[in-house]
């Protein structure tokens, strides 16, 4: 649900972040692998159709994607209406700090990318900010806390979470797996 503002209009969102539930097509074996078994997927048709809260003429995207579905993700972002402009990579530790070592058919994965496409002329808050951060991976999907203070620093709200799968102080969450009192 979007919150309407002082003058009784829709808020305009200055910031989307989406991880979408991308519709993966491994059929991994065995209970609680793979997305499907977490949450439903949509198609990438469903995706690019998706309808977006009321947005602010500049305006950025923040959008995890999959490394298997690299064209998928940009194809969403166009259909979006944003141009790609740079990405965010998260380099995934383990709850000790040590490298993880995750899934993939070619390599083993110990990153998540998420792009960054931007709409109209967005300003930048802090230029200091680096292409990749660490941080523990924790349960499926889920991205780390540290994450909002790193588009927090970049752009200036008001945000919104599409695809939320629990609320974040300041920030506008939707998303079917919210807790039930927040959806």
């Amino acid at each position: 649900m979007v919150a309407p503002s002082a003058r009784g209009r829709r808020k305009k969102f200055r910031v989307v972040l989406a991880d979408p539930p991308w519709p993966f097509r491994d059929g991994l074996p065995g209970p609680g692998r793979g997305a499907a078994s977490h949450y439903r997927t949509l198609s990438i048709a469903d995706l690019c159709a998706y309808p977006l809260p009321p947005l602010e003429v500049d305006c950025t995207l923040f959008l995890w994607r999959v490394a298997a579905m690299q064209q998928e993700a940009l194809e969403v972002m166009a259909a979006w209406g944003f141009v790609p402009k740079t990405e965010v990579v998260w380099v995934k530790r383990t709850a000790t700090g040590q490298r993880w070592f995750g899934m993939g058919r070619t390599v083993r994965a110990e990153h998540e990318v998420c792009l960054i496409g931007t709409r109209g002329r967005p300003v930048t808050r802090d230029r200091s900010v680096r292409s990749t951060f660490e941080a523990a991976a924790g349960v499926h999907s889920r991205k780390p806390d540290c994450f909002y203070g790193v588009i927090e620093a970049l752009r200036q709200g008001p945000y919104v979470e599409l695809f939320a799968r629990r609320p974040w102080p300041g920030w506008t969450s939707l998303g079917a797996q919210l807790p039930d009192e927040e959806a």
